[in-house]
This record gives structure tokens, C-alpha cells and sequence, in this order.
């Protein structure tokens, strides 16, 4: 009977642990293929923002082309009457084109003869103008394009877009291009979550395809393959244009450590049921919940982090979108409104005061002799004078008034819910406090004087007739002497 009880239990027990074993055995399988299935989302991931960042420094390339070539600096520099702007702004040893994440600038006119050409310090290309001709013949027969080409075996991001004036009153007069070099130190500042990133020269048949379309800046996933081996996740990504011409391929390695120490985990714990039947049972259980909660806790963490790095590039993001905003509305010398955005909040208050029977006041200012200052004095002293004139008058307006240079030396307010003999009071205030600014050149103490012309809303159907009308009253105070304030009110 104690025999029988023996081998009854004796069964049971080995029932028991084949049974357990079977279960572990079931168990690692689940849980292996579920973290397979985790490692295989976090690689389509890495993927997948690598590819949206990518796209996104393409839009990044054009938008800064965009504001070059809406410039009128670059625009007479193409006529050849501004030849100290591009030199001043992008001459040898400046690191201009690397504060704007670029590797190249060219500039032609519109039979595409390069004008202008600078490069990095980087690129291997900056002793000759072979580079600058290729790339435009790559893309000669198109008028705007952003798109990734190859030059000698190498990748390159490209803009090209018609140069024209700030206020795209003329037409175009010739080519900009712009873009950077897409190396290996590039894609790894892109894709921080592989492990190592490489250009390949032969890729496998079965790659992540990925067509870039020209026209619409876009990219769009073809098919997908991952291979493990070694517990190394390995994939390729290649990168067509819009002809399906194969551009480049690279290869991005990622380690899987979750999945390695898991296996690890288990061999051990199954050795130990072997020769600890009982104890192996419950030791395994607690082993169990205790995985499980170590794999929520590194799922979490993975998450944490992930949501870490989105939080910093939105922050990024926001920054680079701020500087854009800056560099498209403001005037870069003075620092008020450029000509564009004046007249986008003039048009607006107008519109306001219009709806509303509110008083509105415009005040057009011209420095006196200022071409004096230039020709005998050179442009940095001009430039000067102008940024001492701004701020004196921005120091003397309130936050609500709106101030904005509309090009060389003419500047304008508007001035919201103000009667016209206030508003002249206001422009000869201003007058004597331009009045007070000295500048001392060569010893010498230079005085500046302005001219204003004053005109308000009665009888105005639109923001252009007011600023037309305060423009020539403006002249009228030059053709008396300068240095004076005429309104409507001067002729009554």
C-alpha cells in the first residue's frame, strides 16, 4: 500500500512536472512571440520616423529657399546691383550655409548661368564650379522642384525655386538652389534608435522600397522585410525617385536585447525544473509574474522614452517654426515689419476701422538725404542710420501701433482709433526725437531729419488710397524742405 501510494504520487508528480514543463514550455513560446511582435513595432517605428524626418528636412530646404529667393537683396545681386550683399552674407570662411543645416548655395540667372556658387568647408566639391553645373542641368527643365538627387555616387537634397522681390512685384530673374549633402553622420542624426546606420552598394532584393515624388515633396512605405540574426535586427531602406532610378540604399541595425535576455531567463529556469521538481514549480510561478511585471515595467519605459524624444522634437520643431515666422515678417536690419507683413496689419486695422466707423491715421516717413549718407559715407554707415532711426521710433510708439519699413529708407505707421490733429501731433513728436539722434563718423557729428506725411481715413475706400495719399503729402513736405509734417490739413 505505502508502495502503491509511492508510485501513485510518484506519477503524479512526474505528470505534474511534465505538465509544468509543457506549460513552460507553452508559456516562453507566447511570450517570445509577443515580445518578437514588440521589437518587430518598434523597428516599423524607427523606420517610419526616420522616413518622416527625412521628408520633413526636404520641406525644411524649401521653406528656406522660398525665403531666399522672395529677397530683394538676392534679387539685385542678380542684376547686379547689389554685388556686396551675397559676399557680405555668404563669403569664404562665413558659416552661413552651416547655421542653415546646408552644404551648397547657387545662384544663376535665367539661362541658368551661375552667378554666384558657396559651399561647405565639408564638401569635397568647393574648387570647382563642376558640381554647380551638374546639379542644375539635373533639374534645368523644371521652374521649382524639391527633390534628392545623386552626384558621383553620392546623395543629395536639392531646392530650386524663381528668385523674385519681396513684394513679387516683378518677375523673375533667375534660379536659386540650395541643399545638403545626405552622408552617413546625416541619416545617424536622424534615426537615433537604430544602432548603426550604413550606405550600401548591392541591396538585397527583398528592401524597404521607398519612392520619393518630386513634385509634392512625399514619401510613402512599397513593402517591408526584417531579418534577425544573432539577436541583430537588421533592415534595408531604399530610396527611388519619381523615374523608380534606384537614389541609395542604407542599412539600419538594431540590437534585441528584450528577446536575448528573456531566452537567457528561460534556460536557466528550465535547468532548474529538471532537478527541483516541487520547488521548481513555484519557483517558476514566482519567476513567471515576476517577468511579467519586469516586461509592463520595460514596455513603460520604452514608451516614456519615445514620448521624451516627440516632446523634444515638437520643442525643436516649434523653435525652428519661430525663426521662420521671424525671418518672413521681420525686416532683418531693423528688426520691425518688412514690407509684406506691414501691409497684411494695415489692410487688417482698415478693414476693422471700416467695419466698425472707428478713426484710423497714416503716418509715411522718408529719412532726409539718405542716398547722402551712402555715397559719402558707405553702406554700413546707411545701415547704421537706419537701425538708430527705427529704434528711436519704436521707443516712442505704443505696442498697438503698427510700424514697418516698406523698403530703403521709407518707413510707415498705422495708428488705430486716432483723430487726424492727434496723429500729427504724434508725427511731430517723433520728428524732434529723429531730431535728437547724432551719429560721429570720422569725427564729424551727423544730424538726421525726416519727412512725414499724415493722412487719415475720411473719404478712403481702401488701405492703398490712404497709404497713396499720406505718400504724397510726404512729398509735398520734401518739395518744401524737408524736415516737416503735411497733412490735408496744410491745404484747408
Amino acid at each position: 500500500m505505502k508502495k502503491n501510494f509511492i508510485d501513485k504520487n510518484k506519477k503524479i508528480v512526474i505528470l505534474f512536472v511534465i505538465l509544468f514543463i509543457l506549460f513552460g514550455i507553452i508559456s516562453f513560446t507566447i511570450i517570445i512571440n509577443k515580445n518578437s511582435e514588440l521589437e518587430d513595432n518598434i523597428n516599423k517605428n524607427n523606420i517610419s520616423n526616420l522616413i518622416d524626418k527625412i521628408q520633413s528636412r526636404i520641406a525644411y530646404n524649401h521653406k528656406i529657399a522660398l525665403e531666399y529667393s522672395s529677397s530683394d537683396e538676392i534679387y539685385n545681386f542678380i542684376k547686379n546691383e547689389n554685388s556686396e550683399y551675397v559676399y557680405k552674407n555668404f563669403s569664404e570662411g562665413s558659416y552661413t550655409l552651416e547655421d542653415l543645416g546646408l552644404s551648397y548655395l547657387i545662384l544663376t540667372d535665367l539661362k541658368n548661368n551661375i552667378k554666384y556658387s558657396n559651399f561647405t568647408r565639408d564638401t569635397s566639391f568647393n574648387k570647382t564650379d563642376d558640381f554647380a553645373l551638374k546639379m542644375i542641368q539635373k533639374v534645368e527643365d523644371t521652374e521649382k522642384i524639391n527633390k534628392i538627387v545623386l552626384y558621383k555616387k553620392h546623395a543629395y537634397y536639392i531646392s530650386k525655386t524663381p528668385i523674385y522681390k519681396t513684394d513679387y512685384e516683378n518677375s523673375s530673374n533667375g534660379f536659386l538652389y540650395i541643399g545638403s549633402k545626405i552622408d552617413k553622420e546625416t541619416i545617424k542624426n536622424l534615426s537615433k534608435g537604430f544602432t548603426d546606420v550604413k550606405f550600401i552598394n548591392n541591396p538585397k532584393s527583398n528592401i524597404i522600397k521607398t519612392k520619393i515624388n518630386s513634385q509634392e515633396i512625399n514619401l510613402t512605405h512599397k513593402e517591408v522585410d526584417f531579418k534577425i540574426k544573432n539577436n541583430i535586427n537588421t533592415s534595408e531602406i531604399s530610396f527611388y525617385d519619381n523615374n523608380s532610378n534606384l537614389l541609395f540604399t542604407i542599412e539600419v541595425t538594431k540590437e534585441i536585447s528584450i528577446l536575448n535576455n528573456i531566452k537567457e531567463f528561460y534556460l536557466i529556469m528550465f535547468s532548474c525544473i529538471l532537478f527541483l521538481a516541487i520547488f521548481s514549480l513555484i519557483y517558476i510561478s514566482y519567476k513567471y509574474k515576476l517577468e511579467v511585471k519586469k516586461q509592463y515595467e520595460s514596455i513603460d519605459k520604452i514608451v516614456e522614452n519615445k514620448t521624451f524624444q516627440l516632446n523634444k522634437e515638437l520643442e525643436n520643431l516649434k523653435k525652428v517654426n519661430e525663426n521662420l515666422y521671424d525671418i518672413a515678417h521681420t525686416d532683418f536690419l531693423t528688426k520691425t515689419m518688412n514690407r509684406r507683413n506691414f501691409f497684411m496689419h494695415a489692410q487688417k486695422n482698415f478693414l476693422d476701422a471700416q467695419k466698425n466707423d472707428l478713426l484710423l491715421c497714416v503716418v509715411m516717413i522718408d529719412i532726409d538725404n539718405f542716398k547722402k549718407f551712402n555715397d559719402q559715407y558707405g553702406h554700413n554707415i546707411g545701415d547704421k542710420v537706419l537701425v538708430l532711426f527705427a529704434e528711436k521710433i519704436k521707443r516712442h510708439i505704443t505696442d498697438k501701433t503698427i510700424f514697418g519699413r516698406l523698403g530703403g529708407e521709407e518707413f510707415a505707421l498705422v495708428i488705430r482709433n486716432t483723430k487726424l490733429e492727434d496723429a500729427i501731433i504724434k508725427a511731430e513728436k517723433l520728428k524732434k526725437k529723429i531730431e535728437e539722434i547724432e551719429l560721429i563718423v570720422d569725427n564729424k557729428t551727423l544730424k538726421i531729419t525726416a519727412s512725414f506725411g499724415v493722412s487719415d481715413n475720411q473719404n478712403c475706400s481702401n488701405i492703398d488710397e490712404m497709404l497713396q495719399k499720406a505718400d504724397n503729402l510726404l512729398y509735398t513736405a520734401k518739395e518744401s524742405g524737408r524736415n516737416l509734417v503735411r497733412s490735408r490739413l496744410n491745404f484747408c
